[in-house]
C-alpha cells in the first residue's frame, strides 16, 4: 500500500480514493471508501488503453464476467463504469493476505489449511463455470486468505468459448507455471474449465510445499516443463501427492470434474481458526484497524489476542486512510532521467508481512512510549514517576508545554524498515534510536503514535503529534502546506537529518561491474511490480543502447532472492532498504550495492511551522549528536551511513 500520488485521482464514481494498492501493465487498484463506510478496491485502466476499443471491449467483458460470478468465495463486483474516460470496477474489501505473499512470509501452509483452502477454491471455481466462465490465471497472487475462508480476485482474462475472438492469435494468456497445456500450444484442445482444475494442483503444490508444480525459472523454461514433463510432488504428503497430480494430468480429459473434487475434498470450512497464527495474527490486526464498520460482521469470530505491554490503543482519527507490504509492498519515486522530482508523498510504503493484495493497518491506532534505554513500553504520554526520560532536565529552548510534561509525540507510520518499523511489538529502527538520543539530549522522553503516512501532516495540523519523524522527503510542497493534496495548516519546517535516494544492488563482488543505471543496458534486472521503480526502469529502458530484460516480482523479498540466485544481474530499491536488506536478509554476505546513492534527497523532522522553539531546540539536539559521533553510531547500527548528513540543516530540500 502506497499514499497518493500528485496525480493520483481522490474520487472515482462514488468512492472516496485513499490509498494505493498496487498495480502493473494494464492499470493501477485503489483502495476506497463509500458513502456508508464500505472499503472497496478500484481497479483502474491506464489512460492509453482507455482510448483503445478492444481494451475498452475486453474491460467491459472482465465487468460482466465478475458481475456474473457470486458465492462467499469470490470478491463480489460493487459498482462499475467501463465507459467512463478511465474504464473503473469496484470490488468488495476484505483484508487479506494474497497466498503468496504468505506461504512466503510463513512459509507451506498445514495439511488441514491445505484443504480447507482447496474447499474453498472448489467452490469458487463451480461459481466461475456455472456461468460458462474459465478464469484461466488461478494462481497464489489472485488468492487471498482471509478469516472467512480464501477469495478469488481478478476476473481480467476469465471468458467464454464466445469470446474467444477477443482473444489475440497465438497469445497465451495466464502465469507460466499454473497454466495448463491447453493454454501454451496452439493447436491443443480448446480452453475449458479443465485449465482451472489444472491450475488449482499447481496452487496446491505451492500451498503445501512453498514453490510451483515445475520449480522456479524463466518463463519459456516454465513453459517447457509443464508441456513435457511431470510436476514436482515428492514433498506433497499422500492425500495432496494425489490430489495435486490428478488435477496435473496433462490431458483435460483425465482431470476430475469439479464435483468429483468436492466429494474428495469435503465441505468447505469451518473457516473460524483455519490459518496458522501468524497470519491469524496478521488479519485481525487488520480487520480491527481498517475503520470499515461493517469489517466485525464480515469475518467469523476468533479470540482478540491481548496487545503487547506498552500499546495502547487510540481512537481512530477523524481522517482514516489506509496505507502500508508485504509482504511486500510498495517505493519513493527515484528520480526519473530527465524529469524533476515528484513534490508529492514521496517514500516507500510497504509492510514486509504483506502483499499488495492484502489490506494494512489504518491510521493512528498505537502508540508507544520509548524508555531512556530506547526499549519500547509504559503507556502513551507517561514516564516513571512522570519524570521524563533523562537524568536532564528538560531544555530551557523547548516551548513551555513540552517541558512541563517531559515528553514529545511523535507521528510515524511505523512501516519503513530499517527507517522506523515495529517488530516483536515495539518500534525499531534509525528513526526510533535517532528519536531515542534526541529525547536524551533534550531531557524528554519521546512517543511514537503510529498512522498511515498521509495521515501524519494533516495529524501535526491538528495537535496530535509535535513533530513526525517517518522517513519524510523535505520538498517546497511541504513547508508551504500543500503537498499532496493534504491540509497541513502554515505549513511545515522540516529538519534535515538523513539523505535516501535510489540504490543498485547486486551480487557480492560485483562481478559484472554495475555501478550506474547505464551499466544496466542488456542486463536481466528485478523490480517490485506496479512500483514506481518498476516505472524508472521502464523510463531507462528507453534511453539504453541495449535493452533491459525486467523481472516484475509482487514481493521485494523474491526481487532480492532473484538477483542472490543469479537469475537477475541487479535490482532497484530505495537506498536505505537496499543496504541495510544486502547486510541482513538471510543471504547476507551475497548481495552489495553497486555503486553510491543516486541522486539522494534530504529526508526531514517536520515540525509545524509556527513551533520555531521546538523546531530550533530539536535541530540544536541533532547538530551536538553529529559533533559527538553518536549519530553516525546509530546510522551504522543499521548499515546506512552512506545517508549521513554534516549537519542539521532546516529546509535544504527543494
Amino acid at each position: 500500500m502506497r499514499p497518493l500520488a500528485k496525480n493520483d485521482p481522490r474520487q472515482i464514481g462514488p468512492f472516496r480514493v485513499i490509498g494505493l494498492l498496487g498495480g502493473g501493465g494494464m492499470g493501477r487498484v485503489y483502495l476506497g471508501r463509500a458513502a456508508d463506510g464500505r472499503t472497496v478496491a478500484v481497479k483502474t485502466a491506464r489512460s492509453e488503453l482507455a482510448d483503445d476499443q478492444g481494451f475498452r471491449t475486453r474491460f467491459a467483458r472482465e465487468v460482466a464476467a465478475a458481475r456474473r460470478v457470486g458465492g462467499p468465495f469470490v470478491a463480489p463486483v460493487v459498482d462499475a463504469a467501463p465507459q467512463d474516460d478511465t474504464p473503473w470496477m469496484a470490488t468488495d474489501y476484505v483484508p487479506g493476505v494474497s497466498l503468496a505473499a504468505a506461504v512466503h512470509d510463513c512459509g507451506p501452509l498445514p495439511e488441514q489449511t491445505v484443504r480447507l483452502l482447496t474447499a474453498g477454491l472448489l467452490h469458487a471455481l463451480a461459481a466461475v463455470h456455472a456461468h460458462g466462465l474459465v478464469h484461466r490465471d488461478l494462481k497464489p497472487s489472485n488468492i487471498l486468505l482471509t478469516a472467512g475462508g480464501p477469495r478469488v480476485i481478478d476476473f481480467g482474462i476469465a471468458h467464454s468459448a464466445a469470446d474467444t475472438a477477443l482473444t489475440a492469435t497465438g497469445t497465451a494468456l495466464g502465469t507460466p507455471g499454473f497454466m495448463a497445456p491447453e493454454q501454451l500450444v496452439m493447436t491443443g484442445p480448446e480452453i475449458t474449465g479443465a485449465a482451472d482444475v489444472f491450475a488449482l494442483g499447481g496452487v496446491i503444490v505451492f500451498a503445501a510445499t512453498g514453490g510451483g508444480p515445475y520449480g522456479s525459472a524463466e518463463p519459456q523454461i516454465l513453459m517447457y516443463r509443464t508441456v513435457h514433463e511431470e510436476p514436482r510432488l515428492d514433498e506433497l504428503p499422500d492425500y495432496l501427492r494425489e490430489l495435486a497430480g490428478d488435477c496435473l494430468a496433462k490431458e483435460p480429459a483425465r482431470r476430475p470434474a469439479l464435483p468429483a473434487l468436492m466429494a474428495r475434498v469435503g465441505a468447505p470450512g469451518p473457516y473460524g481458526d483455519w490459518l496458522p497464527e501468524p497470519i491469524a495474527a496478521q488479519l485481525d490486526g487488520l480487520s480491527a484497524r481498517l475503520g470499515d464498520p461493517r469489517a466485525r460482521d464480515t469475518f467469523a469470530p476468533r479470540p482478540q489476542a491481548e496487545p503487547p505491554a506498552g500499546i495502547a490503543f487510540d481512537r481512530l482519527p477523524t481522517r482514516t486512510a489506509v496505507d502500508g507490504p508485504a509482504p511486500s509492498a510498495p517505493t519513493r519515486p527515484p528520480h526519473q532521467p530527465g524529469r524533476p522530482a515528484s513534490s508529492g508523498p514521496s517514500r516507500r510504503r510497504v509492510l514486509a508481512a504483506l502483499s499488495a493484495a492484502g489490506v494494512v493497518a489504518g491510521g493512528g491506532a498505537l502508540a508507544w512510549t520509548l524508555r531512556p534505554d530506547g526499549a519500547g513500553g509504559g503507556s502513551p504520554g507517561t514516564s516513571t514517576g512522570g519524570k521524563p526520560g533523562s537524568s536532564r532536565k528538560p531544555s530551557a529552548q523547548l516551548p513551555a508545554e513540552i517541558r512541563g510534561k517531559g515528553v514529545v509525540t511523535i507521528g510515524s507510520d511505523l512501516t519503513y524498515p530499517p527507517m522506523e518499523f515495529v517488530r516483536d511489538g515495539r518500534p525499531v529502527g534509525l528513526d526510533v534510536d535517532l528519536a531515542n538520543a534526541l529525547g536524551r539530549e533534550l531531557g524528554v522522553r519521546c512517543t511514537f503514535k503510529n498512522a498511515t503516512f498521509d495521515t501524519l501532516l494533516p495529524g501535526l495540523h491538528e495537535g496530535r503529534f509535535d513533530l513526525i519523524m517517518s522517513a519524510m522527503t523535505d520538498t517546497k510542497d511541504r513547508h508551504e502546506g500543500n503537498a499532496g493534496g493534504s491540509e497541513t495548516g502554515g505549513g511545515v519546517d522540516l529538519i534535515d537529518y538523513f539523505r535516501s535516494g535510489v540504490a543498485i544492488v547486486v551480487r557480492k563482488g560485483n562481478p559484472q561491474g554495475i555501478e550506474k543505471p547505464a551499466d544496466l543496458s542488456g542486463k536481466t534486472v528485478a523490480v517490485q511490480r506496479g512500483t514506481l521503480a518498476h516505472d524508472f526502469l521502464g523510463e531507462l529502458n528507453r534511453q539504453v543502447p541495449a535493452k533491459l530484460r525486467i523481472r516484475p516480482f509482487d514481493s521485494s523479498a523474491d526481487v532480492y532472492d532473484d538477483v542472490a540466485e543469479r537469475r537477475s544481474s541487479a535490482c532497484l530499491d530505495d537506498y536505505p532498504v537496499a543496504v541495510h536488506t544486502a547486510a541482513t536478509r538471510s543471504h547476507g554476505g551475497a548481495l552489495e550495492l553497486g555503486g553510491g546513492q543516486l541522486q539522494p534527497l534530504p529526508l526531514g523532522i517536520a515540525v509545524a511551522k509556527a513551533d520555531t522553539a521546538l523546531r530550533d531546540a530539536v535541530r540544536a539536539a541533532l547538530d551536538r549528536l553529529i559533533a559527538s559521533g553518536e549519530y553516525r553510531r546509530i546510522l551504522k547500527r543499521w548499515h546506512v551511513e552512506g545517508g549521513a548528513v554534516e549537519r542539521a540543516v532546516v529546509n535544504g530540500g527543494r
